[in-house]
């Protein structure tokens, strides 16, 4: 469990209310993290995903390793355990994670011309077909979902996300934490499910199985337990967020902590990673800096903030990017 041994209660955002962009403002702005209710996914959608991925993930890795695009830019396919190491983000080294995933995209937004790393077709595996058809329909899902964010993150901020973000680099991970053989679970010090990060988002939007795991920095500091409820999902602001909001909206620190710490024996959950266009430059906006509060951050593309944040924890180098939790502490 958290340091405190606290659960923490995540201010709920009712899509279907009329106060839906109010909601999210305030509990964004509180711990740039939300629970959606009424989100309107469908529940089936969801279930078909989870029973696919657990069939794949039962795979052998030598099936498993058909999928995987070694350049670690593209974030598509396979990922095996201990084959990245998150906190490398933050610039700070750590044990690699104990997680495996499986990366996705909308592979209709793959360039013909000019392909793109960062935008990369989906290795599928055939000794799973049905995980294409449930993750696709998963996919579409989550594109419209984040449009209905979207626009209300633009009723918020005063930006028009909408129009930046028909083409952006949206990416899926389908992760799994289990224990080995057994049901043991060994660590290293310092070693986690998944080491603390921030998401490189505008924001990220999580399918979670309802056990211990995820724990979340609150807004004393201290890392606290977040458990989703059944038929909810999460939402988290990211670095890109942060930015246009000169961190109103923190980007949320996070992390997965293993079973010694509290975990559940497994857990599931789908990230859902949704940004703006590549060339999309982010900076502070201006209804954001005062004297009291100037900007804290620089312009760059999305393009660059990503290729810096994703190559990092998977060379096990420092990311350059520039960090959004230098206002916080832990």
């Amino acid at each position: 469990m958290g340091d405190e041994g606290r659960v923490l209660s995540i201010p709920r955002v009712d899509m279907a209310s009329p106060a839906a962009a109010v909601q999210l403002a305030s509990g964004l702005s509180e711990i740039g993290f939300v629970q959606l209710d009424n989100h309107g996914t469908s529940p089936a959608a969801a279930q078909s995903l989870r029973s696919a991925c657990d069939s794949f993930f039962a795979l052998p890795d030598d099936h498993k390793q058909l999928t995987v695009n070694p350049d670690p830019l593209a974030n598509r396919g396979w990922r095996s355990r201990g084959s990245e190491a998150l906190r490398y983000s933050l610039g700070e080294a750590s044990p690699p994670d104990l997680f495996e995933s499986f990366n996705c995209g909308h592979d209709n937004r793959v360039a013909v011309v000019d392909p793109e790393p960062l935008i990369s077709a989906t290795r599928w595996p055939d000794a799973v077909p049905e995980l294409r058809s449930a993750a696709q329909a998963w996919l579409s899902e989550m594109e419209q979902l984040s449009q209905r964010l979207d626009a209300l993150v633009a009723e918020c901020i005063g930006l028009d996300l909408i129009a930046m973000s028909n083409r952006g680099p949206d990416t899926m991970a389908c992760i799994d934490y289990r224990p080995g053989p057994g049901g043991v679970e060994m660590t290293v010090d310092g070693q986690q499910r998944m080491g603390a990060h921030t998401d490189y988002t505008t924001f990220t939007i999580l399918l979670a199985d309802a056990v211990p795991g995820l724990q979340i920095v609150g807004a004393d500091g201290a890392w606290v337990d977040v458990i989703a409820e059944p038929g909810s999902l999460l939402m988290n602001v990211g670095d890109l967020l942060a930015m246009l909001t000169n961190d109103l909206w923190p980007s949320t620190l996070h992390r997965v902590v293993p079973m010694s710490a509290g975990a559940a024996a497994n857990r599931r959950s789908v990230a859902y990673f949704h940004y703006p266009n590549l060339d999309v430059v982010v900076e502070p906006l201006s209804s954001f800096v005062d004297d009291g509060r100037p900007s804290r951050y620089g312009p760059v593309s999305v393009e660059a903030h990503l290729r810096s944040k994703l190559g990092a924890p998977k060379n096990y180098a420092p990311a350059t990017s520039g960090s959004t939790v230098a206002q916080r502490s832990v």
